[in-house]
């Protein structure tokens, strides 16, 4: 008897499929916007989109380099990438000043019918030599504020503030290479044609106050111009009615590529703050359900926004107002130093 043989000499196995990983290129873009609307979670994430709307959200700001972008190539054919990137040197930074004492792995993609540890690990170190040869001491993986290059307003729903619960191959790509949680987000929405919440100390606040709303404000930082600025923002202030002195304000802005999931209009709700001299009056409460009472004068079904997992006041307030949680974003960060 023939003994038996490790491969056919009539028909031999197929040779496994050789990947390169390289930087993005121009010509990326149509499989790169592709690939995203495959691989990316289906929610709190915008899309379907377009190559113009990918390259000009993603690619199109002034920071982005293109050896942060890696792609994966196997046969010709993009099967994932990695994009890293840095933040601000500070909110009131001088424009495109970037801190690079700490890098952020953005975001993480792959070909959702593709299970392959050593495509996923090939992409993380790509992105992490990046960062490390900008000078990057320190390591995240997700994005938070400021730290948040690229995807805000494409990806997390009104904020961008870690990897999304369902993004299950960035997870575990990052829980592999030894990347340790260091804060969570929950993410919340509020469905405006349920019923309408009372507040019981409404009608005093609203004797006390006015309501201020500025269309199209300038944004608070050239950092949130590059990441929102494509899309309308409202800024209401709380003010006194005796000095006009400012007791809490929000910003709002237009989620419609968030929409194109399930077509229900969305807006952001981002940047919600209560004077230090003026909190635990209701002063946050009542701001809230007047963009609430406004968002349903103009037909918004859906308004979304999200908070650290921890500040339990934030959270019981906007389950108070009839938000639920939907989503959470897990912040990674790369113990150790430099390799």
């Amino acid at each position: 008897m023939a003994p038996d043989l490790p491969w056919d000499p009539v028909h031999p196995a197929p040779a496994t499929p050789v990947t390169h990983f390289r930087p993005y290129r121009n010509s990326d873009s149509p499989e790169l916007a592709a690939l995203w609307n495959r691989g990316a979670p289906s929610s709190s994430v915008a899309r379907p989109l377009t190559t113009y709307e990918f390259d000009s959200q993603v690619l199109g700001g002034p920071c982005f380099e293109a050896a942060g972008l890696t792609v994966a190539e196997r046969e010709g054919r993009l099967i994932g990438f990695a994009h890293a990137g840095f933040g601000p040197a500070s909110s009131s930074s001088r424009p495109l000043h970037l801190a690079h004492d700490m890098g952020a792995v953005g975001m993480l993609v792959v070909e959702p019918s593709i299970d392959d540890p050593a495509l996923e690990d090939g992409l993380l170190a790509a992105s992490e030599r990046f960062l490390f040869s900008r000078g990057a001491k320190v390591l995240y993986a997700g994005g938070q504020y400021p730290l948040n290059p690229f995807y805000w307003g494409v990806y997390g729903g009104s904020e961008w503030a870690g990897i999304l619960g369902a993004h299950d191959v960035f997870h575990r790509t990052v829980n592999r290479a030894g990347y340790e949680p260091v804060s969570d987000t929950v993410l919340m929405e509020i469905d405006l044609s349920d019923p309408e919440s009372r507040d019981s100390r409404g009608l005093l606040v609203r004797r006390q106050t006015h309501v201020e709303v500025t269309d199209d404000p300038m944004p608070a930082s050239w950092w949130d111009n590059l990441a929102i600025g494509e899309f309308r923002s409202t800024l209401y202030r709380l003010l006194s009615r005796s000095d006009h002195g400012e007791y809490a304000r929000a910003t709002t802005w237009d989620m419609a590529w968030f929409s194109r999931v399930d077509g229900r209009p969305r807006i952001g709700l981002i940047a919600v703050e209560v004077h230090q001299d003026h909190r635990r009056k209701g002063y946050g409460r009542y701001l809230l359900s007047e963009i609430l009472k406004q968002a349903r004068e103009q037909v918004t079904a859906i308004v979304a926004v999200q908070t650290s997992a921890t500040n339990t006041a934030a959270v019981g307030l906007y389950e108070s107002l009839g938000f639920q949680p939907v989503e959470s974003a897990t912040l990674y960060r790369r113990p150790g130093g430099t390799r």
